[in-house]
């Protein structure tokens, strides 16, 4: 009788239901993209959707502005949309917003979209004025980067050399994105991950 009430417990259990999602790492730039396999019982699709964009190859983990190395006068429309675009991105970045799990990597990339958009900010200052970039970010010297005042800087030496060395020097502050405790977190919510690029296909 016990074996025949066990057999029945098993097959009146409800099965766990999974399903499989592709979710684009860059909305719009379906280059790269996150295959999860999840249970719905467990987490929703909309949050799975949401949490994939924190991943280190995906949205977050992407500067928004382009390269304005002619200082066109119309250049300075166009940073000031994507300036926009990075403050919307920071102001998502709430760690309120994620499970606990999540604080580390929110925390990680709210400071490097803040950082990113403090750059697009310095670099309007100098399309609109000529005026350069300070030394110094929230206690990051970037004395390195530094233009010489000798003469008037061309565009292209603070969108590429300041530009590039700045953003090395946050790097190497910053360190590099928390792989450890996003893979503790997807294990932590039954959430399997691989990535597939469609380049090529």
């Amino acid at each position: 009788m016990r074996i025949v009430f066990l057999v029945a417990l098993f097959f009146l259990s409800p099965a766990r239901k999974e399903i499989t999602l592709r979710i684009p790492l860059q909305p719009g730039q379906p280059e790269e993209i996150a295959v999860v396999t999840f249970d719905v019982d467990r987490v929703s699709a909309e949050h799975v959707k949401k949490w994939m964009l924190l991943h280190e190859t995906s949205y977050y983990h992407t500067p928004t502005f382009s390269y304005y190395p002619d200082c066109k006068p119309s250049d300075i429309s166009k940073l000031e949309e994507d300036i926009k675009r990075t403050e919307q991105m920071v102001s998502n970045l709430n760690h309120n917003d994620y499970p606990k799990e999540l604080t580390d990597v929110v925390q990680y990339l709210r400071d490097l979209q803040s950082f990113w958009l403090w750059m697009a900010q310095q670099e309007l200052a100098f399309l609109k004025s000529g005026k350069l970039p300070p030394t110094d970010y929230n206690g990051l010297d970037l004395n390195a980067c530094q233009m010489s005042t000798d003469k008037a800087p061309a565009c292209s030496q603070i969108f590429h050399h300041w530009h590039n060395c700045a953003n090395n020097e946050l790097m190497k502050r910053s360190g590099s994105y928390p792989k450890e405790t996003w893979k503790e977190f997807l294990n932590s919510y039954g959430i399997q991950e691989r990535l597939e690029s469609t380049l090529g296909e």
